[in-house]
């Protein structure tokens, strides 16, 4: 019809705009896709390559290859051998309870301990090798690779462990490996060391931890979607830790061991020239290989519950009163310092009364009149007694620590004690009670507060045979890379001079050869025809005397007086300075003598003259 307005489809009106937005939401969505895409492929395309590469890759951790311990000849006194580890990793492990159920029976774990270290195991970083079991048998590793082959995060890794060949010899010197605690991983993680790993934890393996270690390595390999090992891809092997050389001779070391047939006790031998120990003996001890590479609990507790204390270094731990060994110092004090000359005499009566106290000497009947030498040769307490009073306790105190009593030798080996020279201030402070004449006295002879480890005597001894140096003792003689090249070489050191001229030195020297030599010495055990033997001997109470006229075995052994004695031969191109130590053992002429006699023989490859017994 004429004029009539066009017919209007509503459909188009209605769908419109749900058009206009699937459109726009398709869009959108192809924007995020291509958005996604370009992402995927360009922003993170390296990220996603090399976590595809590991999915088929794997790192497996070298643990470091630690550096050997040798004797002065070369004598291997600590090396590596390999030793077999069942480890998982906690990244690619999928199925704890199948790996629990193909190894438990299989190395010996109940199900239980071993859920509880895979437990444990999540605490690691991911990519961590965390141990299972250690030091598995050739049978026990066949059959875990028997049964675990299709279990993924299961690997037996070759680790080095410790190996001690001479056993007990040395124990508290080389020390003792154990596994790395959790907080030593904490604080040592940046240097390399992980969960399972062996420390040092005392003796040399621990002073000298750096330099043994070495380095870690690693081994790159391709697995199979099952975790199978097809092949290496790369590897870098763990460089070898440094070799130490020890300054002691490991033969002579053994039979000092050997002889000491005692309970317990302690023998340091050095050279007096240079402060290079040259055998360090700590009785009791215990074998090495224990801890290698862990104890069991019922030998740690046997070890902690013995009553003689094996685990404990005598060397530098041990602390005795010097007894009359310490009259040399007391002697050096007096001729130093001009108190007395050599002919100076004291009239022994057996007994000495000093404000109402009684202070008897060894010899009841006395000695008479005495000077110097024979002071020394027939070890007079009367006679050191007066001498102590005259030089006086300041005096004393200093030479006392001239000689290097007091103080840490700087040996080089872990918790070395420093020993003890009493003072006036000392004793305020400590007992809040002034000095008294008879602690004096009871210092002049070596007794009293006054207290010394075996290796302080033995540098002790040293000062005496090389004309007054303090020398820094040392038991480390050179240190090798694995290239074969020096890191360390050891040159003495000298940390002053006792001011004794040698006129007077030659005056103790004469009177402690004599000690030896004379008919009247109390060292004559010691003597060796042919050999100029210089001594002192000891024997130091351990508490006030109680017994009456009993000794020897009718005393308790813990109650019996220490044995000691000090020696030296300086007119030989070997020379040695030693101190005898017998815990218990009763006089130090008797029975510390002539286990010092036995040692110089051996050292200067003699004949002993005692032909094996005393």
């Amino acid at each position: 019809m004429t004029g009539e307005l066009p017919h209007r489809d509503e459909s188009v009106d209605y769908y419109g705009p749900r058009i206009r937005v699937a459109v726009a939401l398709m869009l959108a969505c192809i924007a995020v896709l291509a958005g996604r895409l370009w992402q995927l492929q360009t922003i993170k395309g390296e990220w996603y390559t090399e976590m595809s590469k590991s999915n088929r890759m794997r790192w497996i951790r070298i643990p470091p290859s630690r550096g050997r311990i040798l004797d002065c000849t070369g004598r291997v006194l600590a090396e590596n051998r390999p030793s077999f580890t069942l480890s998982i990793l906690p990244a690619e492990l999928q199925n704890p309870q199948d790996v629990i159920d193909a190894c438990s029976s299989t190395i010996g774990l109940a199900p239980e301990t071993m859920r509880g270290i895979i437990e444990r195991s999540r605490s690691v970083p991911r990519f961590t090798n965390y141990p299972i079991k250690k030091n598995m048998t050739l049978e026990e590793v066949s059959l875990v690779k028997a049964h675990a082959t299709d279990l993924k995060g299961v690997l037996v890794e070759t680790k080095p462990v410790r190996r001690y060949p001479l056993g007990e010899t040395l124990c508290h010197e080389l020390g003792t490996l154990g596994e790395i605690s959790p907080s030593e991983v904490r604080g040592l993680a940046r240097q390399g060391y992980r969960t399972g790993d062996m420390v040092g934890k005392s003796g040399i393996e621990k002073e000298y931890e750096k330099q043994l270690r070495g380095e870690e390595g690693w081994e790159q390999i391709e697995i199979d979607a099952r975790g199978r090992q097809l092949g290496t891809v790369s590897r870098k092997p763990a460089p070898t830790g440094q070799d130490v050389y020890l300054t002691v001779d490991a033969d002579l070391q053994r039979f000092a061991e050997e002889i000491f047939i005692h309970r317990a006790g302690s023998i340091v031998a050095v050279d007096p020239d240079t402060g290079r120990i040259l055998a360090a003996v700590s009785k009791p001890g215990y074998d090495l290989n224990l801890f290698s590479p862990s104890i069991t609990d019922r030998q740690w507790k046997k070890l902690n519950s013995d009553p003689l204390h094996p685990l404990e270094n005598r060397t530098i731990r041990g602390l005795y009163a010097p007894a009359s060994t310490f009259k040399v110092v007391t002697a050096t004090a007096g001729l130093a310092e001009g108190v007395i000359g050599p002919s100076k005499t004291f009239t022994c009566k057996g007994e000495m009364d000093l404000w109402g106290n009684s202070f008897r000497c060894w010899n009841r009947y006395g000695h008479g009149k005495m000077d110097l030498h024979r002071a020394i040769v027939e070890s007079c307490d009367i006679y050191f007694y007066q001498l102590g009073l005259k030089v006086g306790v300041d005096r004393l105190a200093r030479y006392a620590s001239l000689f290097g009593l007091g103080k840490p030798t700087g040996l080089g080996l872990p918790h070395e004690l420093p020993g003890l020279v009493p003072t006036p201030a000392w004793k305020l402070r400590t007992y809040g009670d002034s000095w008294k004449d008879g602690e004096t006295v009871n210092f002049s002879i070596g007794q009293g507060y006054l207290a010394a480890t075996p290796i302080q005597l033995a540098m002790m001894t040293a000062v005496l045979a090389n004309g007054g140096k303090l020398l820094t003792p040392s038991i480390i003689r050179r240190i090798d890379r694995a290239d074969g090249t020096s890191a360390y070489n050891h040159v003495p050191n000298v940390r002053w001079q006792v001011p004794l001229d040698p006129e007077k030195q030659a005056v103790l020297r004469n009177a402690m050869t004599a000690v030896v030599e004379d008919a009247k010495g109390t060292g004559r055990k010691c003597r060796i025809t042919g050999i100029n033997i210089a001594a002192k001997t000891g024997t130091s109470q351990v508490i006030r005397e109680k017994h009456g006229g009993k000794g020897g075995l009718e005393i308790p052994y813990h109650e019996r007086t220490h044995a000691i004695f000090i020696a030296y031969v300086d007119d030989r191109p070997q020379k040695i300075a030693l101190v005898v130590i017998v815990e218990h053992g009763g006089g130090g002429g008797a029975n510390a003598g002539p286990l010092a006699r036995k040692i110089i023989a051996r050292h200067y490859g003699m004949r002993d003259p005692g032909d094996g017994g005393d």
